[in-house]
């Protein structure tokens, strides 16, 4: 998907160069600059959904910022100075009949100096992501209010780096931002920025943990706690886990029930009930984009009786109605 860039405006990744193939690396690194927003000063987005079609390294240098990477499906081969950031889903052939479920993957990096930056393609890797980048000069007014530490410590730390699992609100966000409606630049942008506002957002939150800012429920888990809601977590992608009520989950894991849901949001962020949902979601958005289905059977895929409440879901959901997503792939 190719996003016109509003702004015009040239990002911190602008001045790379690409090693390999020359020609089609030199239009893969135009396709990015065209898939870049400067939303405000400081406040810059990179979004792609693109299969890379030569090996090429591309090569810069990047200033001081804040960095965030998420990847919602395929992979990403990503260098910062000494730092290697290399991202994975289980879906990273595109080509594949059926593409596995999975959850987005996040990264904050902070780079507190200038440094080198390197992506390494290869050919036929698929990668769905985004890449913000957050200045000093919007961030700094932004904490100015009510500076947190742990928030200070990361930023003035270089190469620091920290995962977590994103909500599924998170999660959303992230896909319509990739999947933008045809909007006018004034709105384009409008809705860019509202959403990216919202992942920054949570993205600090993470970084003032230890602040207070939010409960760091998942490291009061016990190991055998944490191994159970992996399994959870594996079960809940596999078509068996569809019609599965929450009691019988709670049974073929062992754990009372409210306890096994305080467990899994304490681990991954959102309750049971919402990641099976995004299960169906995505689910029926693949079945929809690969093989034409009609928004009714789509519904029934999902598990919804009314098409009406489905198209509602899925519009919430990836920021358009589902007939939009018929035969897109």
């Amino acid at each position: 998907m190719t996003i016109p860039n509003p702004t015009a405006a040239v990002h911190p990744e602008s001045a790379t160069r690409a090693a390999g193939v020359a020609t089609d690396a030199a239009s893969g690194l135009e396709q990015h600059r065209r898939r870049t927003y400067a939303l405000r000063p400081g406040l810059h987005l990179h979004a792609d959904d693109a299969i890379d079609t030569q090996d090429y390294v591309a090569q810069g240098e990047i200033g001081k910022n804040l960095r965030m990477i998420v990847l919602l499906e395929g992979s990403v081969n990503l260098r910062y100075g000494e730092r290697k950031l290399q991202l994975s889903s289980a879906a990273s052939d595109r080509s594949r009949a059926v593409r596995a479920s999975h959850w987005p993957q996040a990264v904050l990096l902070s780079l507190a100096q200038a440094e080198r930056f390197e992506r390494h393609a290869r050919r036929g890797t698929y990668a769905r992501r985004l890449s913000l980048c957050v200045g000093a000069q919007w961030l700094e007014p932004v904490m100015a209010g009510q500076p947190m530490r742990s928030v200070d410590d990361f930023v003035h730390s270089h190469l620091a780096m920290r995962h977590w699992q994103p909500t599924a609100r998170f999660a959303a966000l992230a896909e319509q931002i990739v999947r933008a409606p045809a909007l006018n630049a004034p709105f384009l942008h409008l809705y860019m920025e509202s959403r990216v506002l919202e992942l920054v957002s949570e993205g600090l939150l993470q970084l003032g943990q230890a602040d207070g800012a939010v409960p760091a429920q998942g490291a009061r888990l016990l190991p055998h706690e944490h191994r159970r809601i992996r399994a959870l977590h594996d079960f809940l992608q596999t078509e068996q886990a569809v019609d599965t009520s929450l009691d019988a989950l709670a049974r073929q894991a062992g754990a009372n029930a409210n306890t096994l849901q305080k467990h899994f949001r304490a681990v991954y962020g959102t309750t049971i009930f919402d990641f099976l949902r995004e299960q169906r979601l995505q689910r029926a958005r693949g079945a929809l984009e690969r093989d034409g289905l009609s928004v009714a059977q789509a519904a029934h895929l999902a598990g919804y009786t009314s098409a009406a409440n489905f198209a509602t879901a899925y519009r919430r959901r990836f920021g358009m109605p589902p007939k939009l997503a018929r035969g897109r792939v």
